[in-house]
C-alpha cells in the first residue's frame, strides 16, 4: 500500500475542477506535461484509474469520484488548518522568543523591552540570556539581538549599530604595569573562544590569561577586583565606574549589533512589529554602543 501525497491530489482536484490539462495547468501555475505526468505516476503508484480520457476532456471514473469525495474533505482540512496558523502569525498577541547577550539586555535592552510591552501588551516575551549563539537556524529562537560579522543563508536581518571595544582595567592595576610596555605585562582577563566577535589575541599569550569567561559581566566583575585588563565593549566598560579605558588604539576595534530571525518567521506580525520597533529604539543608544558618548 502507498501513501497518498496531498501534493498528488491537488493534481487531481484541478483536473476534476476543469475539466482538462490545460485547464488544471493554468491554475497550478504549472505546464501541461507536468499535470499529465502527476497524473499518470499517481495512476500507475496507486493500481487505479481516476480518469476517462476523452475527446471533450477528462471524466472522473466511479473510482475517481470516490477518490475525489476524499480528496475534497483533505483539502478542506488542510486550508482549515493553514487558515489557522496564518491567522495566529497575523496576530500581535503570543509569544516570541528573543536571545541576546546579559550585557546587552541590562544595560541597552531593558528599556526598550518594557516600551514595547507597553506597545504590545499580549506579546509573551521569552528572554534568553547567553553568549552562546542559540541557533536560529534551526528555531531555537525567533529573533536574537547581537553583534555579527554576517548572516548565514537561512538568516535575515537588519544592522541596528556598531559596537566599538576597548581595553579596561582599574586605575590601580593600571598604574601598577610596567609603563613602557603596559599590555605585554598585563594579566587577561578574556571571553572563551567564538563567544565574542573580537579578541585581542595578538597580544595576549596563553600564560599571561588568568581567566576565560562566557560573559561580559564576569569580565566587568574580575577587572574591578584587579584580576588583570579585559578587552570589552565600550558600552559595557563605561558602565564601571570602577575601571578605567586605556588610551590606545586596537586593530578590529568595532563590529556590528545585529537584529535577526530565520527567513520563515520574517513575515511573522509578531516578528516584524518588534523588528520595527527596535529599528527605531536602538537609535538613542547609537552614540553609546559606538563608544562616542563622552
Amino acid at each position: 500500500m502507498h501513501n497518498i501525497r496531498w501534493g498528488d491530489l491537488q493534481y487531481v482536484l484541478a483536473v476534476a475542477n476543469e475539466g482538462s490539462l490545460s485547464g488544471a495547468a493554468r491554475s497550478l501555475g504549472v505546464n501541461h506535461s507536468t499535470v499529465s505526468r502527476r497524473i499518470d505516476s499517481f495512476e500507475y503508484r496507486h493500481k487505479l484509474r481516476i480518469f476517462h480520457k476523452l475527446s471533450t476532456g477528462y471524466k472522473l471514473t466511479v473510482e475517481g469520484q470516490k477518490l475525489l469525495e476524499s480528496a475534497l474533505s483533505v483539502e478542506s482540512t488542510v486550508r482549515e488548518l493553514e487558515h489557522k496558523i496564518f491567522g495566529q502569525e497575523m496576530k500581535l498577541e503570543g509569544t516570541l522568543r528573543l536571545t541576546t547577550t546579559d550585557a546587552l539586555s541590562r544595560l541597552v535592552l531593558g528599556p526598550h523591552l518594557a516600551a514595547f510591552h507597553r506597545l504590545y501588551p499580549k506579546i509573551q516575551l521569552e528572554l534568553s540570556l547567553t553568549s552562546r549563539r542559540l541557533d536560529i537556524s534551526h528555531l531555537d529562537a525567533d529573533v536574537a539581538i547581537r553583534p555579527a560579522s554576517e548572516l548565514s543563508m537561512s538568516l535575515v536581518g537588519t544592522k541596528l549599530s556598531k559596537i566599538a571595544f576597548g581595553v579596561y582595567g582599574a586605575p590601580s592595576y593600571i598604574n601598577g604595569l610596567k609603563s613602557k610596555h603596559p599590555l605585554k605585562s598585563a594579566s587577561w582577563l578574556v571571553m572563551y573562544r567564538g563567544s565574542a566577535s573580537l579578541q585581542v589575541s595578538e597580544l595576549i599569550s596563553d600564560e599571561k590569561i588568568v581567566m576565560k569567561t562566557d560573559s561580559f559581566e564576569s569580565l566587568i566583575l574580575a577587572a574591578e577586583n584587579q584580576m588583570g585588563l579585559a578587552y570589552l565593549p565600550c558600552f559595557v566598560g563605561d558602565s564601571s565606574r570602577s575601571l578605567q579605558k586605556l588610551d590606545m588604539e586596537v586593530e578590529q576595534h568595532s563590529t556590528d549589533l545585529w537584529i535577526m530571525t530565520h527567513k520563515d518567521l520574517e513575515d511573522s506580525a509578531r516578528v516584524k512589529a518588534f523588528f520595527n520597533f527596535m529599528k527605531e529604539a536602538i537609535k538613542s543608544d547609537r552614540n553609546r554602543l559606538a563608544g562616542l558618548d563622552n
